[in-house]
């Protein structure tokens, strides 16, 4: 039986694709952190984005009649600002649940696809006594910066989603 030689730079070309990867995991576990760390009318989620969208990172939310454009102006599409309503506006509370990224690097850039599941409760006191579920992926393109690796294009693709109506209490 013959043997293989497995040279240093082969083990580190190893392991620095699986920190890349890891990293990348990060970097898209942190969006959603983002989204669910601020619950109601808290709409800070720019304090997690900043930290994973490249400066010039943009998004194509089309899918669910939303934005094309900046991560900045995909928040306050979302959570509206001093003078807008955003469009999460009929729900007090929400939930993302992501599968494991699919991941391919090639050098300082990766593409990345993740499965989701996000809940979304409505706000009974405007009138949408709901639950709010939709399924779908996130198709991300990124690249590495001084600072890591950071989402330079995110579009999303909705599967399915559906109301269910919230049992009145008496």
């Amino acid at each position: 039986m013959q043997s293989e030689e497995i040279s240093s730079a082969d083990v580190a070309n190893v392991m620095q694709g699986l920190l890349d990867r890891q990293a990348i995991q990060d970097i898209i576990s942190c969006y959603s952190l983002g989204q669910d760390s601020h619950q109601g009318e808290d709409s800070a989620i720019l304090q997690q984005w900043e930290e994973i969208f490249s400066e010039t990172g943009t998004l194509d939310y089309s899918a669910t009649g939303g934005t094309v454009g900046s991560y900045r102006h995909l928040a306050k599409w979302m959570r509206g600002d001093e003078n807008t309503k955003g469009s999460m506006s009929g729900f007090s509370n929400w939930q993302h649940m992501l599968s494991l990224p699919l991941v391919s690097i090639a050098g300082d850039t990766a593409h990345a696809r993740t499965d989701f599941f996000a809940t979304h409760r409505g706000r009974a006191d405007q009138g949408w006594n709901v639950h709010y579920n939709a399924t779908g992926a996130f198709h991300d393109d990124l690249v590495r910066t001084p600072k890591g690796w950071r989402i330079q294009f995110r579009r999303l693709e909705v599967y399915f989603g559906d109301p269910l109506e919230i049992a009145k209490t008496a």
